[in-house]
Order: structure tokens, then sequence, then C-alpha cells
């Protein structure tokens, strides 16, 4: 029953943060949207101060109370200076580099001062990742790179982006909790599968012997029973293993990825094989489609070519990602 009620109540407090949480491409940070807290330095400075007094009042010396008042006056200074640190810095989203499953990356922002005053000891992160401090001179601006983990493929939005400092002396913490609006793709996690039909209605082409006119397609392990005079014996003296070179006709470079020639195959693991033979097309030059189901990308080449495919593959099924966590 507690853990039910404690859960209501935290799904609560997540909804009023959230409502309250500025979202958008540049932020601006004021007084509506930093809040401050005193750390556990600060309550031991509360307390030092509360102690002082009770000591002075309770001797009448006058020295003791002014050590006390001139404390509490530092500590009404630092709520100064600590909100000040936060106040008036403009949080700019830039862009974010897209990776596969499982790796990291990262998202840029930008940070600009539009008061005439340094931040000192800003840190950034977002939530359970690695944060980064910066430091930034007045009317100045600077490029931060935040890093950000993935697991699942998907069009991945980050989540909130926390900025908070301590400075001057660490007794008060002040924060804010934004939304950027910046995104990023992740890609399947590539893994070797079968290979795909090169549809060139040629056997000798599809056994791998060479043929006049016929083109590298590339290597692949050797098979018992294959021709040993296409073995790539340079490859073979770098230890890199006993492999056949393939060649495949001219009318043979188009290559269509098709969903229905892996049918035996679970779906992320045919999404992953799919995104594998995509980079080795690429890679070997050879324009190449895909075909999913209601999804089509007739063949080509080239960078942009094989992004299109990469992020069809990585938002098929409706795929939203994941929210970065680690």
């Amino acid at each position: 029953m507690a853990e039910k009620l404690g859960g209501r109540f935290q799904a609560w407090v997540d909804k009023v943060v959230s409502a309250r949480r500025p979202k958008g491409h540049s932020i601006l940070l004021n007084q509506k949207r930093i809040y401050i807290f005193p750390t556990a330095s600060g309550w031991s400075f509360l307390f030092l101060c509360v102690l002082l007094f009770f000591i002075a009042t309770n001797y009448q010396n006058n020295l003791i109370h002014a050590v006390a008042y001139m404390l509490v006056g530092l500590g009404v200074l630092t709520i100064h200076f600590t909100f000040l640190n936060l106040s008036g810095l403009r949080i700019t989203a830039l862009k974010g580099k897209n990776c596969f499953a499982g790796d990291s990356t990262y998202l840029s922002v930008l940070l600009e001062s539009e008061q005439e005053r340094n931040y000192e000891s800003i840190q950034l992160n977002w939530k359970e990742q690695p944060e980064e401090t910066i430091h930034l001179e007045k009317e100045h601006e600077c490029e931060v790179e935040l890093n950000l983990s993935t697991h699942t493929r998907g069009r991945l939005k980050p989540g909130p982006l926390k900025i908070e400092t301590n400075y001057p002396f660490g007794l008060l913490r002040a924060w804010s909790w934004i939304e950027l609006d910046l995104d990023i793709v992740v890609f399947p996690k590539p893994q070797k599968g079968p290979r795909p039909d090169l549809n060139s209605g040629d056997q000798d082409s599809q056994s791998g012997d060479k043929r006049a006119g016929d083109d590298f397609f590339g290597l692949e392990e050797y098979q018992p029973g294959q021709s040993t005079k296409h073995i790539a014996w340079k490859q073979f003296a770098q230890g890199r293993g006993l492999l056949v070179k393939r060649y495949v006709g001219q009318q043979s470079r188009q290559v269509w990825l098709n969903w229905e020639s892996w049918s035996d195959l679970p779906m992320e693991h045919r999404l992953s094989v799919i995104c594998y033979w995509a980079i080795q097309l690429e890679h070997q030059g050879i324009d190449f489609g895909l075909m999913l189901p209601n999804k089509r990308i007739e063949p080509s080449s080239g960078p942009d070519h094989l992004e299109r495919v990469l992020t069809l593959l990585a938002v098929f099924g409706g795929a939203n990602g994941d929210t970065g966590h680690a």
C-alpha cells in the first residue's frame, strides 16, 4: 500500500514539474525557471550560525554575535551570487550525431552569456549521464558536446537537460531542468547474416565463378567444395583466414534488400542484418534498394542514400527509441 501511494505521489510530482519545465529550441533561464536549495554544507553552515547566535546570547559575548551576523550576511550574499550564476544564461539546441544502437553519441548545445558577467562552474548533463563543467566569460558563447548512451533503435529524444551550479562556496545549489527541441536517429545495430539475393539470373555469377565483364563484389568465408582459384591469398597471408573473392555480373549491380529475404529471422534480428548489408554494399560501391512492408526506396548509392535506408530501418514499426539513460 505504501509503495502504491509513493508511486502515485511521485507521478504527481513528475507531472507538476514537467508542466513547469520550459520547452523549445532556445531557452533563457530566468527567475521562474531556476530553483535554489541549500546543500549539505549549506545546512551545516546554517546550523553553525544558529549555534554561534545562541552561544553569544547565553554568554553575552558581542564578538561572537558579530561573527554570527557576519556569517549570516555571507550566507544571504551567497544566495544572490548562486542565483546570478544561472540567471540570464541562454541554452540553444544545435545538433546531434546519429549512431547505432548500443553506441554512445553526443548532442551539441550552445550556451550564451547575455549579461555582463562571467558564469563559473556550470554543470550540464542529460539524466543519468556524465556531467560536463564549463566556464563562460561575459558576452561570449560556448558550444558543449554532451555524451548520451543509447540502447534501442528509433528516433531518440534525450529528455530533460539539467543545468546546475553551487558557485561560489558550495553552500547552495541552483538548478533548472529544460527540454530542448533536439533528437537523433538510432540505427539498428549491424549484425552479419545471410547474404542478400543478388537477383542476377546467372547461376555462374551466383556461384562465385568469374565470367568476362563480371565485377568484384566482396570477400566471403571459404566453404568446402568452392573453387580454389578465387581464394584471396593476400588476405590469407595477412592472417585474416581463408577467404574467396566473389564476383557479380554488370546486370547484378543493383541489389534489393528485401524484407522477405530473411523471413526466418525475428524482426529486430532481420533489421540488424539488413543494416549490416546496406553498409557493406555502400562500402563496395554497389547500388542497392530497400523493400519493407508498405515502404520502398529505389536502388542508389552514396552517403545520403545510406542515411535514408538506415533511418527507415531505425523507425520501422513506429520505434521511438529510448530516453538515452545509461
